[in-house]
């Protein structure tokens, strides 16, 4: 276990992510394997509000999005539909498939800074109301991580 500071900072993992190409008929697969209603599918802002920095540049990344929620973890479905992207290049390189796991911090810049160290390599960034998040992909650990934060 990571720890930053005296802290355990990656001690719950809060969501895990799937890339889709097709949100509609995924949040419907989704619910009835797991016997949940359907979630409400919502589209991120654009660039005045997300922010969104994809390899360091601005972008008009934009996704639709659906979350499935549980006790102890959330199930994220994503399918992009601005470019460029994270998700819309895992989608063209890998097909549909699991994207990230996500991470709550307090410390968001100390969390960054640990993933650094071990190999990450920021991938996109970007704000939504209340908070923002940001990816790192770590060669290391085989995954892209995602450290959510509150503002």
């Amino acid at each position: 276990m990571l720890y930053i500071m005296g802290e355990k900072s990656f001690s719950r993992i809060t969501q895990i992510a799937i890339v889709v190409s097709d949100i509609e008929n995924a949040v419907r697969a989704w619910s009835n394997v797991l016997g949940v209603k359907v979630p409400e599918i919502i589209e991120t802002a654009g660039w005045s509000k997300s922010k969104v920095m994809y390899k360091g540049r601005r972008s008009n990344a934009r996704a639709k999005l659906a979350f499935f929620k549980f006790d102890n973890i959330v199930l994220e479905l994503i399918e992009p539909i601005g470019s460029p992207s994270t998700w819309k290049e895992f989608l063209e390189n890998n097909g549909v498939g699991l994207h990230h796991i996500a991470f709550n911090f307090r410390s968001f810049d100390e969390a960054r800074s640990a993933l650094e160290k071990i190999g990450g390599e920021v991938v996109q960034e970007g704000k939504f109301e209340g908070g923002g998040y940001i990816y790192v992909y770590s060669r290391e650990l085989g995954a892209i991580i995602e450290l959510l934060y509150s503002d």
